[in-house]
């Protein structure tokens, strides 16, 4: 209210890294798997992430949820924080490419069940197996009787199953606020305003968000410091 009150520009602040809250069948009691890296998508508005992720009691979490958020910042807000998310559970793999490993998997591993032998090393079994599930395939089914059809609605489900995202995580825990002063009005040299002299900004504050890992501190801290050097005249 202060800048905006001496004429600076703000971008309006809106929440940013912060987890997903979807509820669906597929992800119940699966809280607590984390797979080491995903692609997930916001088809509507052409933003994915990619990264590690992990199933909570609430939907999901990890960095590939909160570099999702951090992109799509605006967007989530603009549409409440209700949007169809996109899954790939396999990132490495297009679907074309599932399809075409699952049909080899039958030929090695015919009399093997489905559901008990999941043919990717880094997916979780129990996950694998709720995916199997949805996509229709009976527990009892066999690689040597999995039909083509089943293998193409598999591999849907695992390289661009559709969830809906509800809301935000219920604890309120984002981490950041995406918004703040324009950073074309701030001389960066001193973090002074170009509209007041003698103001100076640091911080959220600013129109600054970054990703996990420390770097909204490190936002904080350098530009506190080039900032208060500068007031005490040390620039």
């Amino acid at each position: 209210h202060l800048a905006s009150g001496l004429d600076h520009s703000i971008q309006p602040p809106v929440p940013s890294l912060f987890t997903l809250k979807i509820h669906d069948p597929r992800l119940e009691e699966l809280q607590g798997i984390s797979v080491p890296d995903v692609r997930l998508s916001l088809p509507t508005a052409h933003i994915h992430s990619e990264g590690a992720l992990l199933i909570t009691h609430w939907g999901l979490s990890g960095p590939a949820a909160l570099r999702l958020s951090a992109w799509g910042a605006r967007v989530f807000h603009q549409h409440n924080y209700q949007l169809a998310l996109t899954v790939n559970w396999l990132p490495g793999f297009r679907e074309d490419e599932v399809i075409a490993h699952l049909k080899n998997e039958r030929g090695i591993y015919g009399r093997k069940r489905v559901m008990a032998w999941c043919p990717f090393e880094a997916m979780a079994q129990r996950l694998w197996q709720r995916l199997v599930l949805s996509a229709g395939i009976p527990e009892t089914t066999t690689w040597a009787t999995l039909t083509r059809q089943q293998r193409i609605r598999l591999a849907h489900e695992l390289t661009a199953g559709r969830y809906e995202i509800t809301g935000k995580a219920p604890f309120k825990d984002e981490f950041v606020t995406c918004g703040g002063v324009t950073l074309d009005e701030v001389d960066f040299r001193k973090m002074e305003s170009r509209l007041v002299p003698g103001l100076f900004l640091a911080g959220e504050v600013l129109d600054i968000d970054g990703l996990t890992g420390g770097f909204n501190l490190q936002n904080a801290w350098s530009t506190g410091w080039v900032a208060g050097r500068a007031i005490a005249g040390k620039t």
